[in-house]
């Protein structure tokens, strides 16, 4: 993940699968992927990208724990979706 375009690429690509196979489906390869991809987003200088994702990482391991619900991961893919739709194609931050 070389530019910006790349990392909003795989991170748009990450969410439609999550979304697609459902929470019930994801496993340690897909977080090791959002962590790549939170990674990438910090050597892109993607402040806000990378806050959503942490935050949508702490909510799946939350919900793997039992200390919290679907809800939860749902309102953050929300807010990561949100995200994408509003910087795709430039590398401003929101």
């Amino acid at each position: 993940m070389n530019t910006t375009e790349d990392v909003q690429n795989e991170l748009e690509s990450c969410l439609k699968g999550i979304n697609s196979a459902g929470l019930a489906s994801f496993d340690s390869h897909n977080m090791e992927k959002l962590e790549r991809i939170s990674a990438a987003t910090a050597a892109q200088g993607m402040s806000q990208g990378k806050k959503l994702i942490d935050n949508l990482i702490a909510a799946l391991n939350s919900v793997k724990e039992g200390k919290s619900t679907i809800d939860s991961v749902s309102i953050r893919l929300t807010a990561l979706d949100f995200y994408l739709q509003n910087t795709k194609g430039s590398t401003e931050e929101l």
